[in-house]
Parts: C-alpha cells; sequence; structure tokens
C-alpha cells in the first residue's frame, strides 16, 4: 500500500480502572480483535494512531499515558506541536459535561467542533489517508470522517471496525457509508486493509 496511512481510533478507549492504562468501552468489546489487529498493524509500520475517548468515558488527563501525546481542547495551547514528531500516539481531547443528553445537545461528540488543535493535528502529520474506525458509527466515527474530509483528507472507513450507537441500525449504517461514499470517502474491511499493508 502506498503513501503514509494514519489511523483514527474514535471512542474505542478510556481510562481503565485504576486509571494506569487504557481498556476498551463497553460497546465495542465485540470488535476487539479487530481493534487489536488494527493497533498492531499500525505500529508494525510506524503509523501514527490518533484515538479520542466517549464522553461519557474515563478520559485520559495530561501526563497520564506517557507514550501518547496529548493535544488539548485549548487554541492558546500549543505547547504539544513542539513534540509531535516524537510521538506516534496522539490523544485528541473531547469536551464532556458529564451529562449524557447535554453532551448530546451541545454535540460534545464532535472532536473537530471543540478541539481547536484537531485541524492543527491532522496537518502536521501529514497523512495520504486515514484508516477511521470506532465507536458510535452513526454519531461519533461520523462525525471524525467529517471532519477529516471538511480539512481536505482522504478517508477510509472500515464499517466492519464499527460500533453503533444506541439509537443506530443496519440501515443507519449503510445510509452513513453511502453519504460518506459520496464525499469522497472509500470504505473497506480489516482484512482488506490488513492485506494491503502487508503486499
Amino acid at each position: 500500500m502506498s503513501g503514509r496511512l494514519g489511523f483514527f481510533d474514535v471512542d474505542c478507549q478510556e481510562m481503565n480502572e485504576t486509571c494506569d492504562g487504557l481498556s476498551l468501552r463497553p460497546r465495542v468489546q465485540p470488535l476487539a480483535e479487530g481493534i487489536t489487529r488494527l493497533h498492531a498493524a499500525a505500529e508494525a509500520i510506524g503509523a501514527p494512531m490518533v484515538f479520542t475517548t466517549c464522553c461519557s468515558g474515563r478520559m485520559p488527563q495530561p501526563g497520564d499515558l506517557p507514550d501518547t501525546l496529548f493535544v488539548p481542547l485549548g487554541a492558546a495551547d500549543r505547547g504539544w506541536e513542539d513534540h509531535v514528531a516524537d510521538h506516534r500516539r496522539f490523544y485528541l481531547q473531547k469536551r464532556a459535561y458529564r451529562a449524557p443528553k447535554v453532551n448530546v445537545a451541545r454535540r460534545a461528540f464532535d472532536m473537530f467542533q471543540d478541539n481547536a488543535n484537531a485541524d492543527r493535528l491532522v496537518k502536521a502529520l501529514q497523512i495520504d489517508e486515514w484508516i477511521v474506525f470506532g465507536n458510535a458509527f452513526d454519531v461519533c466515527v461520523a462525525c471524525c470522517a467529517q471532519g477529516l474530509l471538511n480539512a481536505g483528507q482522504r478517508v477510509c472507513l472500515l464499517a466492519d471496525v464499527a460500533a453503533l450507537s444506541v439509537r443506530g441500525t443496519q440501515e443507519t449504517l449503510r445510509e452513513m457509508v453511502e453519504h460518506f461514499s459520496h464525499r469522497g470517502a472509500r470504505t473497506s474491511t480489516l482484512n482488506e486493509l490488513l492485506s494491503l499493508i502487508d503486499a
């Protein structure tokens, strides 16, 4: 596979109960094997892995994950930019209101809406194509794909490594895939992607 790949794990991970590492969110537990394979593939080829945590999850705080660059919400906080080249893993902070209805009303799930550094990170990484997968395909993953496309990035959605939101259906998934294919994103499966990476 030609070009520089970047991986975007949308809300699959959160801090574990002892806050000394990451664990998978309950909704993506059935996808654990695929998520693990994607993280391993990214590491094997040295590809950047950007990830977010669900606004209802246990979010990492600065310093929690020493091997991960914490990319904060605020536009004025740009010290992280000096360390991009030193990292492969990046945590893109999301806003959280700790009340599900407020999170939905204020679209806290949209990392490109609230994180003023999201576009800066994407541009700094100079990726040819983003591999996007994760939790709540019809909401959070859709916001990620939309944000990347709006930033002029190429996007590949892994619809078989995606959990739907509480209200999502297979019809919703089909509609979202169709919508993003019209916007220029492509869709792949985990095995297709990994076979291309290994080729």
